[in-house]
């Protein structure tokens, strides 16, 4: 019986372990997916002739702004 309340106590370790280990890539990921977002929405609007600078501080604000958009839809 010891045995196997140990292995439950190491599955759970194991489980919150990776729960926290996983966080930082979802972050990062959702970071990405926002600058890419961003960067085509910033292209889409370069297409019509507006001129706006490509770089990373826009593509991140267009991203929260398509995102804000997006979350209306």
């Amino acid at each position: 019986m010891l045995t196997f309340l140990g292995f439950v106590a190491l599955a759970i370790c194991i489980y919150i372990i990776g729960k926290l280990i996983a966080l930082p890539f979802k972050i990062i990921k959702n970071i990405v997916i926002g600058l890419i977002v961003g960067s085509a929405a910033i292209w889409a609007v370069d297409l019509f002739g507006m001129g706006i600078e490509m770089n990373v501080v826009n593509a991140l604000l267009a991203s929260v702004v398509v995102y804000i958009i997006s979350s209306f839809l």
